[in-house]
């Protein structure tokens, strides 16, 4: 099972409805930078309720089924590297180094007697290709954009940018020259960054002091590039698509998606207790309608395609192809 979506986009909640089931063995964030230097007392210590999290409570820490995998003098998970987190975010060849570490994962969980379930927050533009290599069920989780946006925006603290921001201005800075991405981070200014050279945290601080100052408008136009892109290959590859609006709105639509999650992997989830967080535009000096209209045209221009709106309903039955 994968479980694909964003930063801020409550794939959280989600991954932790799958953790709940004695069935499953849940992977948190299977690319996250953090996993190449933890121990055994850096997973202890990183729970939800050690930070600003807004995430559910959980019975665990975040990532403790990763402890039988660290590395024999316990420092980092065995097969992770740390180009897995965003240097190839979009696809530059054939997943080789993301399947010889994923299938350590499965073949664990597997080993187990359980499900492996594996929740991402950095690799939706790859959710085609995992499919593909990998195969298994995918579910794309989905939130409102501008809320998603603002929700990132929101853990700034007193600085000009917060690290998910940063994050997707660093998405296209690392993307493949020639790529749809690679051209979008050159209209917007971007440095080009090499996935090759340095470390990610040099990697985000170099782009941090190139940007500096960055406000709302490049954030934003940085941000809904990069979510446009992902959910243009995400969508098509996913076999079921969860629009977090309505899961926490209607209670048709939490059963359905209960049904056919259990109907397809045999796991019963509870999304019964479903919120997500809304946050006020009010004061935000930033026209959301244009700058997405800006993105969309400069994307058009280098080639991309995509189907409906920004804002276009996604149905909690199975996506169709």
């Amino acid at each position: 099972m994968f479980l694909h979506g964003g930063w801020r986009c409550a794939s959280t909640y989600v991954w932790s409805r799958f953790r709940a089931s004695p069935l499953t063995t849940c992977f948190y964030e299977p690319f996250a930078e953090r996993l190449a230097h933890s121990s055994a007392k850096r997973i202890g210590r990183d729970t939800s309720g050690g930070w600003d999290s807004r995430h559910p409570q959980l019975s665990a820490p975040y990532r403790e089924e990763y402890l039988p995998l660290l590395r024999r003098l316990g420092r980092g998970v065995r097969g992770y590297h740390e180009q897995l987190a965003l240097a190839r975010y979009f696809p530059r060849d054939d997943l080789g180094l993301e399947r010889s570490y994923l299938d350590r994962l499965i073949g664990h969980a597997r080993g187990r007697g359980t499900h492996p379930v594996l929740g991402f927050s950095r690799s939706l533009a790859r959710a085609a290709a995992l499919k593909q290599t990998l195969g298994g069920h995918h579910i794309v989780i989905r939130r409102d954009p501008r809320q998603q946006w603002l929700s990132c925006r929101s853990y700034r603290g007193n600085g000009p940018l917060s690290y998910f921001e940063l994050g997707h201005l660093l998405i296209l800075a690392l993307a493949p020259p020639g790529s749809t991405a690679g051209a979008l981070a050159r209209s917007l200014g971007l440095p080009r960054l090499s996935p090759w050279t340095r470390s990610l945290k040099w990697q985000m601080q170099s782009l941090h002091t190139a940007v500096y100052p960055c406000g709302d408008e490049l954030s934003y136009r940085a941000f809904i590039g990069v979510y446009l892109l992902s959910y243009a290959v995400a969508v098509p590859a996913a076999d079921l698509v969860l629009d977090m609006e309505r899961l926490w709105g209607s209670a048709q639509y939490r059963d359905e998606a209960r049904a056919s999650i259990l109907g397809r992997t045999g796991i019963a989830v509870d999304f019964g207790d479903c919120t997500v967080a809304h946050h006020d535009q009010a004061g935000i000096e930033l026209d959301f309608a244009a700058a997405e209209a800006d993105i969309r045209e400069r994307l058009s221009a280098f080639g991309a395609k995509f189907d409906g709106s920004i804002a276009a309903p996604f149905t909690a039955e199975p996506a169709s192809v």
